[in-house]
């Protein structure tokens, strides 16, 4: 029993170091804004979407918020359409104050966790670093998926917002492009 155990352990362990799938079919997601409407989205098939998993008491969450806001506002013309979502407890409440700090005019909401890590394929058992990002495709796929402490955020604002500028531009082009997929996890 004991080595079964082990071994299930193992085969848990070894999944997580897998990491979600890159690329994949985004699977329908959806959350609330402020007032109780529910955004999908499918409703933005045929934009490049970023969605964007933050904690409304995250710094880095509101750095990465007024950033991808700049973003929006210069690329959303190009077909750039970004998504927030709060998952943190009492984000129902503490969602609306954050949009407003952070200047966020693009649809941001909160959902319940649990569902923000199945979109994810992250494991509810272990801890989500944030922000997390996740790139769609005008068709729908899902084509790279970016966990807090990734590169990708660089090492301060200006690196950050040179990444994900060239992360957004190069989807608008390309329609499928970059392919990547992050498996990096940071020790507790």
């Amino acid at each position: 029993m004991q080595t079964r155990r082990g071994f299930a352990a193992l085969l848990g362990a070894a999944s997580l170091a897998k990491g979600a799938t890159v690329p994949r079919p985004a699977p329908e997601y959806g959350f609330e804004v402020t007032g109780g409407k529910q955004v999908l989205l499918s409703q933005y098939r045929g934009k490049v979407v970023m969605v964007c998993f933050f904690l409304t008491t995250c710094p880095h969450c509101k750095d990465t918020a007024r950033t991808v806001e700049k973003l929006y506002k210069e690329l959303g013309p190009q077909g750039f359409q970004p998504l927030g979502v709060c998952i943190n407890d009492m984000a129902k409440l503490l969602t609306a104050d954050f949009n407003k700090e952070q200047g966020v005019t693009f649809p941001c909401g909160y959902a319940p966790r649990e569902g923000a890590y199945n979109f994810l394929q992250h494991p509810i058992m272990h801890q989500l670093y944030m922000p997390a990002l996740v790139m769609v495709d005008r068709k729908g796929t899902i084509i790279g998926q970016y966990p807090g402490g990734d590169p990708i955020f660089g090492a301060n604002l200006p690196q950050r917002e040179t990444n994900l500028r060239k992360l957004v531009t190069d989807a608008l082009a390309s329609g499928a492009s970059p392919t990547r997929k992050t498996t990096k996890k940071k020790a507790s």
